[in-house]
């Protein structure tokens, strides 16, 4: 009898879990943020037009900057939609953006690729002398400022010492679908990327259609994708990409999201563990209707970006528009995030308690991942400089100013 009543116990648990998560679920939501049809007009955000934007990226202040392919140029849509262009001059087939040390740059893609700099304030452009490259897609920038950009079949890093490109992972101008370290991984034309607090890139593997985990040492493995296209779902290599293209890192639950631009379709890979789920697009056709995310449609979609709150801007090539995703939980609230702690911005440093054990993530207003750690209960500091950011506690949100 007491071995019924208990098996009856935890049958009934067993489906309070499950009615649990299942009750727990993000409610995503498509709409057009800014453009209409291809042009190359200023004005507000129903005014403006744009030409295949390729890649998106907020600064601290809220500012979205648009990169566009035929219209050579990099665009700057203010937080209250305002919408006009930054560069003063062409950049020839711009592609992903970065910001490190207060600068913007900008990945060139010509028969030579460059690292363009501009400035924010005149938009003066300058080529810089951090190496050529071939066939660049990618640029991104670790919390010390230095620099990576995906190249042909490899990643280099460029410090900011020297300022001189350096083989991080690949094997050059040979192609392969090889994890392992260094000069002994290989890549398939490898595109945007996008970085951690702890200071691990994933990459978007074009032609290998899958997703590359790289650590600061230069170790290679493969996150999600069998290596060859589809569009399944599933966990890690039994999931199945088909040109994956943006990558960006959630301020809000922390994961990765992933556009396809031979899927049309818009991926959540859940990290560490690689849980791929299709969250917005229909696999296999293109269109641009809006709505929820398993009725909205896209048309080729490349770059993507988060705010300050955990929205997603895609960058929608074919329809020259910029999307913009939303998430809404409904149902049971994580018990997680009702957890009673205290959170206090003071001098270079967050404060923080908590009578129990709490994780704790720091963002940037850009997205940019910058702390990541479970704390015991007790209290802690987190040394930070002066600034704006995004603090994420058990799945609560808070928007802190360090002094």
């Amino acid at each position: 009898m007491k071995i019924m009543k208990r098996k009856i116990t935890l049958f009934i648990l067993a489906a309070l879990l499950l009615w649990t998560a299942s009750a727990v679920q993000a409610q995503v939501s498509v709409s057009t943020y800014a453009g209409s049809t291809a042009g190359y007009t200023d004005g507000s955000l129903s005014e403006a037009q744009f030409d295949q934007p390729q890649a998106l990226l907020f600064d601290e202040s809220g500012n979205l900057y648009v990169a566009e392919n035929n219209n050579e140029a990099v665009r700057k849509i203010t937080p209250e939609g305002t919408v006009s262009t930054l560069t003063t001059e062409k950049i020839y087939w711009p592609f992903q953006m970065t910001l490190a040390d207060g600068k913007l740059y900008v990945m060139q893609r010509a028969i030579s690729s460059y690292i363009n700099q501009i400035d924010m304030t005149t938009g003066a452009v300058t080529i810089t002398s951090y190496g050529s490259y071939n066939y660049s897609l990618g640029l991104c920038s670790d919390a010390a400022g230095n620099l990576y950009v995906s190249d042909y079949h490899s990643i280099y890093k460029v410090p900011t010492d020297t300022r001189q490109k350096t083989l991080l992972a690949g094997g050059g101008s040979e192609s392969g679908f090889i994890n392992g370290t260094g000069s002994a991984a290989r890549f398939n034309y490898p595109g945007y990327m996008a970085i951690d607090a702890s200071g691990n890139i994933y990459v978007t593997d074009g032609e290998n259609h899958a997703i590359r985990k790289i650590t600061p040492a230069g170790v290679v493995t493969t996150l999600a994708g069998s290596g060859t296209a589809g569009s399944a779902d599933g966990t890690g290599t039994a999931a199945s990409f088909n040109g994956p293209s943006g990558i960006a890192i959630s301020p809000k639950d922390g994961h990765l999201y992933v556009s396809e631009w031979k899927n049309h379709t818009i991926r959540k890979i859940t990290l560490p563990d690689g849980v791929v789920t299709t969250i917005a697009g229909i696999a296999g056709t293109s269109g641009n209707d809006n709505g929820s995310g398993a009725s909205a449609t896209f048309n080729q979609p490349r770059g993507l970006t988060f705010d300050a709150v955990g929205n997603l801007y895609v960058a929608d090539y074919n329809n020259h528009q910029i999307r913009k995703i939303t998430f809404t939980t409904t149902g049971v609230a994580n018990a997680a995030a009702d957890k009673e702690y205290s959170l206090t911005a003071r001098k270079e440093e967050i404060a923080i308690s908590s009578p129990s054990k709490i994780n704790v993530q720091v963002y940037s207003l850009t997205g940019a991942a910058i702390y990541n750690s479970t704390l015991s209960a007790g209290s802690h500091t987190i040394p930070m400089k002066q600034g704006v950011y995004v603090v994420k506690v058990n799945g609560g949100v808070e928007k802190v100013v360090v002094r």
